[in-house]
């Protein structure tokens, strides 16, 4: 971006206004806005926001409620969660440029948020995914520009902030092809200033043609471009030589941004001194002050064929020696912003690298006071504002789209009822990797539990406990069965509905040879309910299709065979999805096998333990999905995040029968009240984040599959299975270099996300597994 260019000495005016303006402020003025609740798919968004207008160059700059947009075929809705400020934003205000952006904009161009909705043809983002909005909003995608990867010089280019609103505002559109997809391992905070600044040098750096090894020279390195330069020349490999001035300066550049060289460019014999410590003169050099005196340097002191790459702007025209630059064979580059891709690859290497970017997070309400002090030359670092209602940190990472989420501090002074064992269980959990039932309470579920008003015996009580019964109607409401019955864990679940489907043996169960009901379930089959099990292989290796189930049916004409009597199918499995459609064929077939007169048909049973995840992921409806099964087991301890406890539904007779069953299997509780009631709340609470796990789960496999892992499952919702037996690597490994950063994992290659996994513990497990697949190239 142009961030260097001179400030204009005119005055211009900054209030907040608007249509009311907020009653609720802080003492220092701050607004704090409303919360957004989280909208699924498919429902209206809200029709109005806050967002900084200016009418025209120069004129006032209104903190107002303004319409909410809706995305073209090819745009996606984005929920700003923050906003970087650059210089950029600020000379567009003021009218330093020659041409005039639009009239009544809102500016802003280094947002970072969540999907909020999602046009009709856009295909690789899902509503809920992070993605960043940068200077180039729009180009046509066609042109000779946008086909070479030069998206930048489209002659159809729309920028954010200067010709379409931007990112100051809490809802803000871009086409999807622009959209910056924003890695697990970084906050949005600190990713949103590299949406500009950090792009701006790293295209620079590709610009320049410089080698692994060679020096480049940062001219200006003790700036915030000039800084973030060095960090990332070092990052990708080069040697650096820092030019700044003063004793400060150069500690800064030699002991924090670990240049390999420093230069005074105020020292008398200043281009010889270059030469003498680069051994004849750095290979490039990048300049991004703002002044004509460094560009003339950099003329006398690079090497004979290397490359000067232009950022900073100084005011006016400038003179060379244009003889020097064509005998020594020296080329000068003007840089520009870098497109998405390149964008993507300079967040990549922040969270790979770990080198961190400076910046401080204000209120939204202060853009003003953050464009006085970038005129009065006393802005430190980035400024980044906070439009969103909460914090990025995962699992603070939560917005007002994901509903009324804000961050707990867990700690014995902040909620009496929460304890400090608690907070260190949450830590703990945000570093688990083994299965998304080791959440721990939220504050919502904790809240829960402590206001249960019922404490009944579910058994002895006539009618049972009015906590659960609300609960079970919940459940009814939400899957459109007739009947629903609380019980223990997914495996009692899963034993009662097929222990209540089967009468008088022989009789078998046709399942996935993998199903969690046949390997996981401790051999419950044959012992509780006198079954044998056929176990069928999915042709497409990933989940069960008609073409699997229709030949392994056993009917009634054979004594040699115990016949199916139930089909028992799980979603997910290993992650991966049953779709609707696949779900739907088998069960239609199923239902339609001949069976003997009095007897009943084949039983459709559903393992649904993560079934919440496979229809928020499939988005498919959990009424029509479930309308194929006469049964079904519901884990709540997993995705939901409920301290313990599944629900089976069915038909008012089925669940009637399971009763007994329960009791039978040891499944008559006391005081059951509390635990539906944690179950409840982590419904309400806990399911709308899904969307966001999902999205970072896909973010880290892909991380995984650049570095060279393979998968063996597809990743569909939030888990990534490695196939470590093709890769060649043994699962202790894996559990080995996972421990070494404080990471909870198991052999299998399993990696389960959940609400509570933390953006370090998603930054470790990726640096895990990167030296560990680098040790084993290596080796």
């Amino acid at each position: 971006m142009f961030h260097c260019l001179s400030t204009h000495s005119r005055k211009q005016q900054l209030i907040v206004s608007g249509t009311p303006r907020p009653q609720n402020t802080d003492s220092m003025g701050s607004i704090a806005f409303p919360s957004l609740p989280y909208r699924p798919p498919g429902q209206v968004l809200p029709t109005t926001q806050w967002g900084h207008v200016f009418r025209s160059q120069g004129e006032t700059i209104e903190l107002k409620q303004i319409p909410v947009g809706k995305p073209g075929p090819d745009e996606v809705l984005v929920q700003i969660e923050y906003s970087g400020v650059c210089h950029t934003d600020l000379h567009a205000w003021k009218g330093d440029w020659p041409v005039a952006p639009k009239s009544n904009l809102v500016g802003g161009h280094e947002g970072v948020g969540l999907v909020a909705a999602i046009g009709s043809q856009v295909r690789d983002l899902r509503i809920g995914d992070t993605v960043g909005i940068q200077w180039v909003n729009r180009t046509c995608g066609i042109c000779e520009f946008c086909a070479a990867g030069n998206q930048p010089l489209c002659p159809q280019l729309q920028l954010s902030g200067y010709t379409v609103d931007g990112t100051f505002q809490q809802y803000t559109i871009c086409k999807a092809d622009n959209a910056i997809r924003i890695p697990p391992g970084i906050a949005l905070e600190e990713a949103a200033p590299v949406l500009c600044a950090g792009i701006t040098v790293y295209k620079a750096l590709k610009e320049s043609n410089v080698q692994p090894g060679q020096i480049i020279a940062i001219v200006g390195a003790g700036g915030g471009l000039g800084s973030l330069a060095c960090q990332y020349a070092k990052a990708c490999g080069h040697k650096v030589l820092a030019i700044s001035s003063g004793a400060a300066k150069r500690a800064m550049c030699l002991y924090d941004l670990g240049a390999d060289y420093f230069v005074d460019y105020k020292s008398s014999n200043m281009t010889e001194e270059v030469k003498q410590v680069t051994g004849g003169g750095p290979h490039a050099a990048m300049i991004v002050s703002s002044v004509e005196e460094p560009f003339h340097q950099a003329a006398k002191y690079i090497r004979p064929g290397g490359t000067i790459v232009v950022v900073g702007l100084p005011p006016g025209g400038m003179t060379t020696d244009f003889f020097s630059l064509v005998t020594q064979k020296i080329s000068v580059k003007g840089s520009y912003v870098g497109n998405r891709t390149e964008t993507e690859e300079a967040l990549a290497i922040i969270v790979r690298s770990g080198f961190r970017v400076q910046f401080n997070v204000v209120d939204f309400a202060e853009l003003p006071k953050t464009y006085e002090l970038m005129e009065t030359g006393q802005m430190k670092g980035r400024t980044v504002l906070k439009i969103g209602k909460d914090a990025s940190g995962y699992p603070d990472r939560r917005s007002q789209f994901f509903g009324d989420t804000s961050p707990v501090r867990y700690n014995n002074e902040a909620k009496g009822y929460v304890s400090g064992a608690l907070g260190q269980a949450i830590d703990k959990a945000g570093r688990d990797f083994r299965s998304d039932t080791v959440t721990v309470p939220t504050e919502p579920v904790m809240q829960a539990i402590i206001n249960a008003s019922t404490f009944g015996d579910d058994i002895y009580d006539e009618g049972g406990d009015p906590a659960v019964n609300a609960f079970q109607d919940k459940i009814k409401a939400l899957t459109g069965k007739e009947a629903a019955l609380f019980v223990l864990s997914g495996t009692q679940g899963n034993q009662i509905c097929l222990r209540t489907h089967l009468h008088q043996p022989p009789h078998t169960i046709l399942l996935d040879y993998r199903a969690h009901v046949q390997t996981w379930e401790t051999g419950a089959i044959p012992l509780l309910s006198q079954a044998t099990v056929t176990g069928v292989e999915p042709k497409n290796g990933v989940h069960l299709t008609l073409d699997d189930i229709k030949d392994r049916i056993v009917e009634e004409n054979n004594f040699h065979f115990p016949p199916t009597r139930i089909v028992s199918l799980e979603n997910t499995l290993g992650g991966s999805i049953l779709p609707l459609r696949d779900a739907r064929e088998i069960s239609n077939y199923v239902r339609n096998v001949r069976v003997p007169p009095g007897r009943p048909r084949i039983a459709m049973h559903l393992d649904g333990a993560r079934l919440l995840e496979a229809v928020t992921a499939e988005r498919v409806d959990i009424k029509e999905y479930l309308s194929y099964f006469d049964s079904a087991s519901i884990c709540l301890s997993k995705g939901c995040g409920a301290p313990m406890g599944s629900v089976i539904v069915g038909t008012k007779e089925f669940i009637d029968r399971t009763i007994w069953f329960r009791k039978m299997f040891g499944g008559a509780t006391r005081q059951t009240g509390m635990m539906a009631a944690a179950a409840s709340a982590a419904l309400d609470h806990n399911l709308p984040l899904l969307p966001e796990v999902h999205a970072r789960t896909r973010r880290v496999a892909d991380y995984l599959r650049r570095i060279g892992y393979e998968f063996l499952m597809p990743v569909d919702t939030n888990m990534i299975v490695l196939d470590l037996k093709k890769m060649g690597i043994p699962g202790d490994a894996i559990v080995e270099y996972c421990k070494k950063q404080g990471l909870y994992t198991f052999p299998s290659g399993r990696l389960a996300f959940h609400h509570q996994i933390s953006d370090d513990g998603i930054s470790r497990l990726q640096k895990a597994l990167m030296e560990l697949m680098t040790d084993r190239r290596r080796f």
